[in-house]
């Protein structure tokens, strides 16, 4: 019973970080292609981290929750809060930023808060995940 509780926690916390990475994506590529806002390569890479992060979730729905998963989850998410942070770095003196602001907040902002929720997120599956399930 608690089993299968924990099966299904695993699945809709990888279908709620998969929605997630999509609307963060999604967001970035219309700020693209229809506010014709180019990105720069600080940006790209954050992309590419969010893309790692994503493929880490699909695996676990298509082979089952393993640490290996999650610890890609991690390992994609520090990189990119590394990178959205020297972003942000970059233009912490400018009154303006770069780019356009989404509710207030520039892209590589909304990036670094989404990366701190990837972190947050796996590291709290990992920790009441029950032993059994995470090397199985």
């Amino acid at each position: 019973m608690q089993q299968k509780f924990f099966i299904k926690v695993d699945r809709l916390s990888s279908l709620a970080g998969i929605l997630g990475v999509c609307i963060i994506l999604g967001a970035a590529l219309m700020m693209q292609f229809v506010y014709h806002e180019a990105p720069c390569p600080l940006c790209l890479m954050q992309r590419a981290a969010f893309v790692s992060i994503g493929i880490a979730l699909l695996m676990n729905l298509r082979y089952g929750n393993k640490v290996i998963h999650w610890a890609l989850v991690n390992l994609s998410a520090v990189v990119g809060i590394a990178v959205s942070i020297r972003q942000i770095l970059l233009h912490i003196t400018s009154p303006v930023g770069f780019g356009s602001a989404v509710f207030g907040l520039h892209m590589y902002t909304w990036c670094f808060i989404g990366f701190t929720f990837a972190i947050v997120g796996s590291a709290i599956i990992l920790i009441f995940y029950p032993e059994a399930e995470k090397f199985s």
